[in-house]
């Protein structure tokens, strides 16, 4: 990620991340996202091709980060911390 952009909000979770990402957007606040795949090792390999799905919890395997401007970074996370508190 870009230097002039901070890290706001992380989840596992697409419910949550439409949400932030719609209040966002509802306030004119400019955000960008990034995708983790979590059942990708070190390696690049999928775990999975080798050992199966056996003890994977599927609700943690993609992980979503939010950014934003430096500049935006305290009005964003006050509108997230409301959005996902109430």
């Amino acid at each position: 990620m870009s230097i002039f952009k901070k890290e706001v909000f992380v989840t596992y979770s697409l419910d949550q991340l439409s949400k932030v990402k719609d209040i966002l957007e509802r306030e004119g606040i400019k955000y960008s996202y990034k995708v983790k795949d979590l059942s990708t090792d070190w390696s690049g390999s999928r775990s999975r091709e080798y050992f199966g799905s056996f003890g994977t919890n599927s609700d943690f395997e993609r992980q979503y980060a939010i950014f934003v401007s430096r500049r935006d970074v305290e009005q964003a996370v006050y509108l997230i911390q409301r959005t996902i508190n109430s």
